[in-house]
């Protein structure tokens, strides 16, 4: 005949040696908490409107400067020198300047700037040693006909 093993009860499972009136107030502390966890509880605190529009502001300007980067047209250099003097402009007394917005989203501004500038330093360089594409062959060609 087998004899089962008795479960513990709750009482059992939780009993820590420590009585009610010795059990610590706080469970957690700050410097205990893992990364992982951390992030978790960050992540999950609603956001306020304002954090959300300045976000916004930000990868918008981010996304002109990098897009609009090599444009052409008139619309899309009026879009990339926008985003550049907002990026550029260390005014702080507006509320949405782009010091502001970064602080709020404890991003470095410097940082932020210096890594925009080398990436346009490095895309120029890639743009220089690129070879000629297909469309621009073409415009060549056509322009060639033209001429003759």
């Amino acid at each position: 005949m087998k004899t089962r093993k008795r479960k513990p009860k709750r009482e059992e499972k939780a009993d820590l040696g420590l009585r009610l009136d010795e059990m610590p107030a706080v469970r957690f502390e700050a410097d205990i908490l893992a990364a992982q966890d951390f992030d978790r509880i960050h992540r999950s605190r609603s956001r306020s409107p304002e954090r959300d529009l300045m976000l916004a502001i930000l990868e918008e300007a981010l996304n002109d400067y990098q897009r609009c980067f090599r444009a052409r047209d008139n619309k899309g250099r009026k879009r990339f020198a926008d985003a550049r003097a907002w990026i550029l402009n260390t005014d702080s007394e507006w509320i949405f300047s782009f010091i502001n917005c970064c602080e709020l989203l404890g991003i470095e501004p410097g940082y932020l700037r210096q890594g925009l500038r080398l990436w346009r330093q490095a895309k120029r360089l890639r743009l220089a040693h690129a070879p000629v594409t297909c469309r621009e062959k073409n415009l060549r060609k056509k322009l060639l006909r033209q001429a003759a």
